[in-house]
């Protein structure tokens, strides 16, 4: 395989930077981040175990934002955003669940150059998003930081145990797959918004998994739109992953989101299939969000994830979550609590439940 795509960013990269860089208005530097653990109880049937950890459906992080308005009417952007190693809640498990640090070049979650035109859309090179992360993730329910379509956050080094007892090697992992983009080594274009909707795509490798030698090529359209009364987004993607050791992949998915704003009822709806076998899901969520307290606004949620032929052919995997989070609006935090359990079923063999009971707080600064 040629790997020749860091040679192609590092210019892309210096042409970005020669471009005309007169100011229009003075540059722009932000530190951000956000600090966001969970208490964690897990039993898988047959023992249980509570455990702090960064919760992983939005994990602990910091970042730097540099921006510049050029004197053509553009913006250059930099962004740099790394998770800070704390151990999380997707690679915990029975057996290891200690709350260490580990930070190593997998955390790096951006590292990019962002140049944005006035008429001509925006392009990215570096590590960042591809074209399709976050496609089946469309949710206005205000209770993504504890519950969304990635179900196997909370608990994906989890295994499932048959009735006997013994670990089965398959993990909660394993069989709640999302199928979503992810962010990668790349160069992406995003089309300018017509009517609400925004085309993109976007090719990369991955290179901080130097295990992982695949090449991935995304396309996508977005849509957003408030018509007042109802708040719209909805997202559909398709993904190219090409791979020189097995066989090659692609993977459709897509997800809308809807909120109706005076009643504070939202329902999103997510699919994803994998097209090279015949792993695939839907993902149903209900929320509703009301201004009850001073404090911020309270949203309630409950979802369902069924998916097919995960692990094993011929499987089913259901998981199901009762979510609750409440944001204090003077300190940009929210508390959150949520039940989730997890259900896989395959023939011959009877697997006892995982379930996980969760508290925790996120703030951001």
């Amino acid at each position: 395989m040629t790997r020749s795509l860091p040679i192609r960013l590092t210019a892309l990269t210096a042409l970005a930077f020669t471009a005309p860089q007169v100011g229009a208005a003075d540059p722009t530097f932000e530190v951000y981040g956000q600090i966001n653990f969970g208490l964690f109880d897990v039993d898988d049937g047959t023992e249980s175990e509570t455990f702090i950890a960064d919760n992983d459906t939005s994990n602990t992080r910091i970042g730097l934002r540099y921006s510049d308005d050029l004197a053509n009417g553009a913006t250059i952007r930099f962004n740099f955003e790394t998770g800070l190693g704390f151990a999380s809640s997707s690679e915990a498990s029975i057996e290891d669940n200690d709350l260490d640090i580990d930070l190593n070049r997998t955390d790096l979650r951006k590292l990019e150059v962002i140049y944005e035109t006035p008429n001509f859309g925006t392009f990215y090179v570096g590590q960042g998003s591809m074209s399709a992360d976050g496609i089946t993730e469309s949710d206005l329910s205000e209770t993504s930081v504890v519950a969304y379509s990635g179900v196997d956050d909370l608990a994906a080094g989890f295994a499932f145990r048959p009735k006997d007892g013994a670990f089965s090697g398959v993990n909660v992992g394993d069989a709640f797959r999302l199928f979503d983009g992810s962010r990668r080594l790349r160069l992406r274009y995003d089309t300018p918004s017509f009517n609400g909707f925004t085309g993109s795509i976007s090719y990369g490798e991955e290179e901080l998994d130097q295990s992982d030698d695949r090449e991935f090529t995304d396309i996508a359209l977005r849509y957003s739109q408030d018509f007042g009364d109802v708040l719209v987004d909805g997202q559909l993607g398709y993904q190219w992953i090409d791979d020189d050791d097995t066989t090659d992949e692609e993977v459709l998915g897509g997800s809308i989101a809807m909120l109706h704003k005076p009643s504070g009822v939202s329902v999103a709806l997510a699919s994803s299939r994998l097209d090279e076998g015949d792993e695939s899901y839907y993902y149903v969520k209900l929320g509703y969000q009301q201004d009850w307290f001073a404090l911020g606004t309270t949203a309630l949620s409950v979802d369902l994830f069924e998916g097919s032929d995960y692990a094993i052919d011929g499987s089913d995997s259901t998981s199901w979550a009762l979510s609750a989070v409440q944001f204090i609006d003077a300190y940009n935090m929210e508390l959150y609590a949520s039940y989730r359990t997890y259900e896989f079923d395959a023939a011959g063999t009877d697997f006892e439940d995982i379930d996980v009971i969760l508290v925790g707080a996120r703030w951001k600064f």
